[in-house]
């Protein structure tokens, strides 16, 4: 399992769309525009949109908007994605 990024959520990442940090591991990621298939701690499976917007990239769509209000994230919890060879997994520190 290789680690993409760890970010502290901040309040627009909840409101809006998350921005990936800098030193996110680029390599693991697919090109902008397409849909991470990500499962959860409970091994649910979530769509995100990734996308990329004046040089920045995020997380986003109603995916990200259903996987937040499903485990109750907030501003200040971390989520971890990482990548295995079949799948994206997200783990959220609360």
């Amino acid at each position: 399992m290789v680690m993409i990024f760890e970010k502290k959520l901040e309040r627009n990442d909840i409101e809006h769309r998350m921005r990936l940090p800098s030193d996110s591991n680029w390599e693991e990621l697919p090109s902008a525009g397409a849909t991470l298939d990500v499962k959860d701690q409970d091994n649910n499976t979530w769509n995100f949109n990734y996308s990329k917007s004046a040089g920045k990239s995020y997380l986003g769509g109603k995916g990200w908007n259903d996987f937040l209000k499903s485990q109750d994230i907030i501003a200040g919890n971390k989520i971890s994605l990482y990548k295995t060879d079949d799948f994206y997994t997200i783990k959220v520190k609360k």
